[in-house]
């Protein structure tokens, strides 16, 4: 059972492809209040040079996404209705706190198609159920996350591969994205953070160059839909 995998970009080209040396850049929470369910999984991530951190549930996942962001976390969705309902309520928390955030969830078999569309619904890019095979699982990551790839120019005028994306936006950059998405002006978000207009201009510039946005209109549709 899978969700939501598509990666083209919205202006119809693909991105470069997707290298393996490039996974060392890429931090991955994975919370299993059984941490055996995950590890053939997490054991494939770091295989595939994947920093992967094991977390013993949703709360301590939750306390350390505001200390360091990953680019995806991997929950359990669960069968029981109090599990499922918690899982939920983490893939929103997720969402509202940081843009860009890939969750992917591992469903026990038998879970019922409505609750895999709820669970997208609430922000997760893909479903897996049991029995999944890690390789596969791991390879559908990594096609979710090279849509964060981009061709920038290096030396010599050479193109090369960079992780660019919301990923590669710096705190202070995703808290003005934030105010942007809010439909502040400069101004205002200058005002808001205590910083000139000049500086929140050349952030803003910043975070157009790194998400490949061509106008501010569909800098707010890609952050909505991240």
């Amino acid at each position: 059972m899978e969700a939501n995998l598509e990666t083209n970009r919205e202006d119809g080209l693909h991105p470069p492809p997707y290298r393996t040396f490039l996974n060392r850049d890429r931090l991955v929470y994975c919370a299993w209040s059984h941490a055996e369910h995950g590890r053939p999984l997490a054991e494939e991530l770091t295989a595939r040079g994947f920093e992967v951190w094991q977390l013993p549930d949703q709360q301590a996942l939750l306390r350390q996404l505001t200390l360091r962001r990953p680019d995806l976390v991997l929950l359990p969705l669960g069968d029981a209705a109090p599990e499922v309902a918690t899982t939920l309520e983490g893939l929103a928390a997720i969402r509202d706190r940081h843009l860009g955030i890939h969750s992917v969830l591992l469903a026990p078999e038998g879970t019922r198609a409505e609750t895999v569309v709820d669970a997208v619904r609430h922000g997760a890019s893909a479903v897996f159920s049991i029995p999944y095979v890690a390789v596969d699982v791991v390879a559908a990551i990594e096609q979710l996350l090279r849509a964060d790839l981009q061709l920038v120019e290096g030396v010599n005028g050479v193109e090369e591969v960079a992780v660019l994306g919301f990923g590669a936006l710096t705190a202070r950059e995703r808290q003005i994205l934030a105010f942007v998405v809010d439909g502040r002006t400069n101004k205002e978000i200058a005002a808001a953070l205590g910083l000139s207009y000049r500086t929140v201009e050349v952030h803003r510039r910043h975070i157009m160059a790194k998400t490949g946005a061509r106008n501010a209109a569909e800098l707010v549709r890609m952050a909505i839909k991240s």
